[in-house]
């Protein structure tokens, strides 16, 4: 969709992280980004070096900006950053065309 914002991230996980407290507290996030309105996916891939990509769709950037600023939200990277992530990055881009879908016979 033109206009549609995509982020992707690749956050890096500190060495010895509370998994279950890690995956509950994203879990309690999904919770909240997907009752957002303008929330559209969320999806996770990992690659075969280990690599892990989040991508994030939303219908906008104001549907993006109401996620970024949730109050919730705000606390938890705050921790994330303290107790979770080593390094990473969030790349926030803007869909100026789209091709598609396609069907093949």
């Amino acid at each position: 969709m033109i206009g549609e914002v995509v982020v992707i991230g690749d956050l890096k996980l500190r060495d010895g992280v509370q998994a279950e407290e890690y995956d509950r507290l994203g879990e309690r996030m999904y919770g909240i980004v997907s009752g957002l309105p303008g929330f559209l996916s969320l999806k996770s891939f990992k690659a075969d070096d280990g690599e892990e990509l989040t991508v994030f769709r939303f219908a906008s950037e104001e549907a993006l900006e109401a996620w970024r600023t949730h109050p919730e939200h705000v606390e938890t990277m705050k921790r994330g950053h303290a107790e979770f992530y080593s390094s990473g990055f969030l790349q926030i881009c803007k869909v100026i065309r789209e091709v598609g879908p396609f069907k093949h016979a």
